[in-house]
Order: structure tokens, then sequence, then C-alpha cells
């Protein structure tokens, strides 16, 4: 029996990365593959391009090609930021809304991990 593939994935019905097994391709459209979510067992098609793309980035992560994290602004999912009071650069993986009713940014940092930092924070 063959083993399974998993990738981590920003499952959007949990609301956090989780891993995913990679199911099948779709015929006639590259790039297309669908994934089940190990967790909720939804499944998602994904282009796997974008995979692809986040490899080749990952490479290239300088400190010029980011953006300063401030938590009074907004940011994209596949951008790169850098933290100034941690010294380290990451690529934003997901967005997830919290409890509170704030919304946070998931970030994979090369030096700290994955961490979640504050988003679109009203400053009064």
């Amino acid at each position: 029996m063959a083993k399974s593939k998993f990738r981590t994935i920003y499952c959007d019905n949990c609301r956090a990365e989780k891993k995913m097994q990679i199911l099948s391709a779709v015929e006639g459209a590259e790039n297309k593959v669908w994934h089940k979510c190990s967790r909720c067992r939804h499944n998602f098609l994904f282009d796997t391009s974008i995979f692809e793309q986040k490899e080749n980035e990952s490479k290239e992560l300088n400190r010029e090609t980011c953006v300063d994290y401030n938590p009074t602004k907004s940011y994209k999912v596949g951008s790169s930021v850098y933290h100034a009071d941690w010294d380290d650069m990451g690529f934003i993986t997901g967005k997830e809304k919290l409890s509170s009713g704030l919304q946070s940014i998931v970030v994979d940092f090369q030096k700290n991990g994955s961490k979640r930092l504050i988003e679109n924070l009203q400053e009064d």
C-alpha cells in the first residue's frame, strides 16, 4: 500500500493551518489538486502553482522585499513581513478572526516559526 502524501495548508473550514492529505489531480486542469483536511475532513481544490511560488519565494526572502509589521495595517496572504522587535522575516500563511472580534494573521517566520499577529487594530 502506497503512503499518502500530506501538505500543511490553511483550512478555511477549521480557520487554522492544518495537515491536508493530497487526494488527486484534476484531469485537464494543470496545477489543480484535491486535498482533504485531516481534522474536519472537508475537501478543498488548491492551485499547486501557489505552493511552488511560495517555495521559490522562501529561498529569496530578504529584508528589502518585506513590509514592516504594524498591527494597524492590513496584509495579504502570501506577502512577506519583517518584525522589528524580533528581527525576523516571514510569509503570511493565513488570516483568522479572533473571538474578541479582532483580526489576526498567521506568519511563518524564519527564526521564530509560526506566530499569530494582530492586524487592522483600530486606534482610539
